[in-house]
């Protein structure tokens, strides 16, 4: 019976090592199509590398309020990518069409560390650092990232392991 509490203990554990690292994400999608951003709003951990693909017809940017990254124009089939470190709300725009616009929001953990959002108009860290392509590779799309969060999982697995635990302390009395 000790076996199995040991084994419970050491389920846990690994449990609580392993989801920070199954959880991060590092790269996410935007399409630019029908005049929008789709989607319009996200929420990624420090450290992820946003990618917007123009996929319509017309030119369009990706251009932060805050002046921290620009795009330039994106012709059809163009993509730009942006790697977002630090927490904070990030709002963009198409500087073609101003009515475009959507918003970024960077939080949980990952290896950003603490931080706010400068102010707008202020200048970012320099460790944001945007990456311009016309490739034809494209990170995960955003459609796809449904799923149960890892951290609700890492819960339940502790409740249950306390479960089989205590259950195998009663047998073995």
């Amino acid at each position: 019976m000790k076996r199995l509490l040991y084994l419970a203990i050491l389920s846990m554990a690994a449990l609580l090592i392993c989801a920070p690292a199954l959880s991060a994400q590092d790269d996410m999608t935007v399409s630019i199509q029908d005049f929008s951003f789709s989607p319009s709003q996200i929420t990624v951990a420090p450290g992820t590398t946003v990618t917007w693909v123009n996929k319509g017809p017309s030119p369009h940017t990706t251009t932060a309020d805050d002046g921290s990254w620009d795009s330039g124009k994106l012709q059809q089939g163009e993509d730009f990518s942006f790697t977002f470190d630090k927490p904070g709300t990030y709002t963009y725009h198409c500087s073609i069409h101003p009515d475009m616009t959507a918003s970024v929001k960077v939080s949980g953990g990952g290896g950003g560390g603490g931080g706010t959002m400068p102010s707008a108009g202020a200048s970012m860290s320099a460790s944001m650092s945007p990456m311009a392509s016309a490739s034809a590779s494209a990170p995960q799309d955003l459609t796809e990232t449904g799923g149960i969060s890892l951290p609700l999982v890492a819960a339940v697995a502790l409740l249950g392991g306390g479960i089989v635990a205590v259950v195998a302390m009663r047998r073995a009395s």
